[in-house]
């Protein structure tokens, strides 16, 4: 039984790192489509595609049986101020990239989001923080700082108010995580996933109504399009959602920590992408980022009994 338990875990931690790589070229698509729309238009495309593609694999699941669908009223209360902080997510980050640091700053919500999560998680759910989480922690958080190169930066950069954005971006998607955790409580992940992707969806049209989203797809490109179907269907729908289960299977704070995984992928392949140079200061923060990740989930008490 307790084999059983560690192989079912080992599978949804390969694909939860699996999941973070697929976020790490997301930075890519979206670097490549980011001016070609509004960026609440985009959002708003992206989320409701996502829930879209939903519905055909939660039609597989139930008529082959293969994960049962439970539901109750908790998990749509649950579901609704999920969707609203998935939406405010979006918009920040996005304004963040506008007004906050150029270039790298959007990775800063990935290198402070699990910092922002270990410590609510610690209010919330009353965990205590190990020292060897703090030392991960700690690496996650001077690897990222590296990755971006925050010394190339001016004080008047770092204390624009649009970096601001960035901050209340990495805690919105903290408290989201929680949220999902106890909410995923009360449903299947796949069926809260769907009811929060739309609920967002909803929240996001209301923002970009004033572009008539509906009526101006066509004026896009297929190149924007195809960046959108994979932006919505793989990195949402798949990953994002593989995500929001391993909240659910390991905790807020243990998922939240992969997260460290992504700004080291989405440095490599925009480096194989777009040709940029990865400085020996972004090596080593990769480097320190993948370490924090081992930090965070080592298990003291299993190692030594094993």
């Amino acid at each position: 039984m307790i084999k059983t338990k560690d192989a079912t875990e080992t599978v949804l931690i390969i694909s939860l790192i699996i999941a973070m790589l697929l976020w790490g070229t997301s930075w890519v698509s979206g670097k490549i489509i980011a001016d070609m729309a509004p960026t609440k238009v985009t959002t708003f495309y992206r989320l409701a595609i996502a829930t879209l593609s939903m519905l055909p694999i939660l039609f597989v699941v139930r008529r082959f049986k293969f994960v049962t669908l439970k539901f109750s009223r908790n998990a749509l209360l649950w579901s609704l101020p999920a969707g609203a902080l998935l939406a405010g997510y979006n918009q920040l980050f996005f304004l963040g990239l506008h007004n906050g640091l150029p270039g790298k700053g959007g990775m800063l919500v990935t290198t402070i989001n699990p910092l922002f999560t270990f410590l609510l998680t610690s209010l919330v759910f009353q965990q205590k923080l190990k020292v060897v989480q703090g030392m991960g922690l700690t690496f996650g958080l001077i690897g990222g700082l590296f990755m971006i190169e925050i010394w190339s930066f001016n004080l008047d950069q770092l204390l624009a108010s649009g970096n601001l954005y960035f901050i209340l971006a990495a805690f919105t998607w903290a408290i989201l995580t929680i949220i999902s955790q106890i909410g995923g409580r009360y449903a299947d992940f796949l069926l809260f996933s769907t009811f929060m992707y739309g609920f967002a969806s909803l929240i996001s049209y209301g923002f970009a109504y004033s572009y008539s989203p509906l009526k101006s797809m066509v004026i896009y490109s297929l190149e924007y399009w195809l960046h959108m179907a994979f932006l919505s269907t793989v990195v949402v729908s798949v990953a994002t959602s593989i995500f929001f289960l391993a909240t659910q299977q390991l905790g807020s704070s243990r998922s939240s920590s992969f997260i460290f995984v992504v700004p080291t992928s989405a440095m490599g392949l925009s480096a194989l992408y777009f040709g940029e140079t990865l400085s020996a200061p972004v090596a080593c923060g990769g480097v320190l980022a993948i370490s924090a990740v081992y930090l965070l989930n080592f298990n003291k008490e299993k190692a030594s009994s094993n």
